[in-house]
């Protein structure tokens, strides 16, 4: 793809967004959508996301990494690179393809961030690079404080990211052993990620109407 600027920039940024095979994820959401439906709304979500991502003006480029070739179409449509991560090789180590890729763009900076965001605005991705650009690493916790749902990294290979269960701590305390200055961001259309079955009906407090509301509107009994 065409970097929006040089990528040798010192304020280049490079999104990378690790994506799960479709057909395997958001399991927690079984009790209310099916596996057709949990894959569709992955897809849809990561859309919402790669659309914030290409409207942010602080994003140089963005790549999705995921096991999943299929994923490529969505990635293209809207002028994200695409990286196969071959056999499932689970979130960090797929993020750190995605860091390795990010580094040979020449980015001075890498944005790790999650594909469940559906309330993500290039706003708010714009305000994390903003008020993330003094430190080496910023954060963005999940909306239960436990998870971490952005990560900026500048240098891009300053840190091996750990996420997962409790993530948030566990990057806490990686950046504090290492000395790292850190800043913690809150930010609400990065710390809402839609994990469990209550998340769905919190959407419905929301005045955006974008492609995953508009998806999960056309499901009896989530949003009637």
């Amino acid at each position: 793809m065409k970097f929006k600027h040089s990528p040798n920039l010192p304020g280049s940024v490079h999104a990378i967004v690790p994506v799960n095979v479709p057909r395997k994820s958001k399991a927690r959401l079984s009790a209310v959508l099916d596996p057709k439906q949990r894959a569709e709304l992955s897809l849809t979500m990561l859309a919402d996301v790669l659309s914030a991502l290409k409207g942010a003006r602080k994003i140089t480029s963005t790549t999705v990494v995921c096991a999943d070739k299929g994923v490529r179409k969505v990635a293209e449509r809207f002028s994200a690179n695409f990286l196969w991560e071959g056999k499932r090789r689970g979130l960090n180590k797929s993020l750190r393809m995605g860091i390795r890729d990010s580094e040979l763009r020449g980015a001075a900076a890498a944005l790790a961030i999650h594909a469940d965001l559906p309330l993500l605005s290039s706003r708010d991705v714009d305000a994390l690079v903003k008020n993330a650009r003094r430190y080496p690493i910023a954060m963005v916790p999940s909306k239960d404080g436990r998870g971490t749902n952005a990560m900026m990294l500048r240098p891009p290979h300053i840190m091996h990211p750990a996420f997962g269960k409790d993530s948030f701590s566990r990057h806490l305390s990686l950046v504090h052993q290492r000395g790292i200055r850190c800043r913690i961001l809150r930010i609400r259309g990065i710390s809402f990620d839609l994990d469990e079955p209550v998340d769905l009906y919190r959407l419905r407090e929301s005045q955006i109407r974008n492609r995953t509301i508009r998806f999960l509107s056309t499901i009896p009994c989530l949003f009637h």
